[in-house]
């Protein structure tokens, strides 16, 4: 009796030996299967400037480090070119993307395809929206509300100055008509002169990227401003640049927050600007493409917090977290 409960122990510890082994064996394969079938995640933004998507890129690639997603990052050469936008949407998709988050550069011109391409893969819009299209997530800040707090900051720091200057570049995009829109909201009951300096795309001086700055000097010197503004990043650090070059004396206030628009506020040259927090946009587009079916029945516009901040309080703990997201 005692040899048979010894024999009984043996086969019973043999087989619990073997069951873990087998559990072990299957959980091994189950990963490396769920390794290759690591889902890829196609992200298109537009412009040609990558240091100015780096805390999006950021936010996303620890959101996508979360599911065991890869990640293929892509910036356009321009900032405004819709055709080529759509090459690379075909290209990402023919290439087997199964997501697709996508700073669109035209919201009118890219609807379409954004629509179409909704219909059968998870898409998911940051900072700017697409005109009459349904059912796509999108994630942004309050673009109007940033436009606001932005005039609210040029009239509140500027006592006796009287001319402000818009840079009117990249309106094609819905975020920034809203800033825009919200800017001119904020001023409308004050005195200020608003005057709108906008590119003729028949001036063939004037017509390319690099030539901003010229186009930014030539108004300055022909018309003067006490105040320029600008709603996007590219025509801050345009600005910004003009200024340096051509020494334009005027204040400068504006939506973005490169290290170029960081450093020049943080030395004075930049008054004061406006910023979202990019790397919860990225974080969270990417929480977004992996909701389950069920969820995708009700896509939402998520909002995202931004700040106003100038030379005096960009180092306030609760601003370092966002104007240094990477270095923290």
């Amino acid at each position: 009796m005692k040899m048979n409960k010894k024999v009984l122990s043996v086969i019973l510890l043999f087989l619990g030996i073997l069951g873990i082994l087998f559990i072990s064996v299957y959980l091994y394969i189950t990963d490396s299967h769920n390794k290759d079938q690591k889902l890829n995640i196609s992200v298109i933004v537009y412009g040609n400037n990558g240091e100015r998507w780096a805390t999006l890129k950021n936010g996303i690639e620890q959101g996508a480090a979360d599911y065991g997603a890869g990640v293929n990052f892509i910036t356009m050469t321009t900032e405004d070119n819709a055709n080529e936008q759509k090459k690379l949407l075909k290209r990402e998709i023919d290439n087997g993307a199964d997501g697709i988050i996508l700073a669109v550069t035209d919201s009118v011109a890219m609807a379409n395809i954004v629509e179409d391409i909704s219909s059968k893969l998870p898409i998911v819009m940051v900072e700017t929206n697409v005109d009459n299209v349904n059912g796509v997530n999108y994630i942004s800040a309050d673009n109007y509300s940033m436009g606001l707090n932005l005039g609210r900051s040029v009239i509140l720091n500027n006592d006796g100055k009287s001319k402000v200057a818009v840079i009117m570049e990249n309106h094609q995009r819905s975020s920034v008509q809203e800033r825009f829109d919200g800017f001119m909201d904020s001023l409308k009951y004050s005195d200020y002169v608003i005057d709108l300096w906008e590119r003729d795309e028949s001036d063939e001086n004037y017509k390319d990227d690099e030539d901003l700055l010229k186009f930014i000097q030539h108004k300055w010197n022909s018309n003067g401003a006490d105040i320029i503004v600008a709603l996007d990043d590219a025509s801050l650090e345009a600005v910004v640049d003009a200024s340096q070059t051509y020494n334009i004396m005027a204040d400068v206030y504006g939506v973005g927050s490169t290290r170029k628009i960081i450093h020049y506020l943080d030395y004075g040259v930049i008054q004061s600007i406006v910023f979202q927090n990019e790397f919860n946009m990225g974080f969270l587009s990417v929480q977004a493409l992996f909701r389950t079916n069920e969820d995708q029945e009700e896509r939402l516009m998520t909002e995202i917090e931004f700040r106003t901040i100038n030379r005096e309080t960009m180092y306030l703990p609760k601003n370092q977290r966002l104007v240094f997201p990477i270095i923290q």
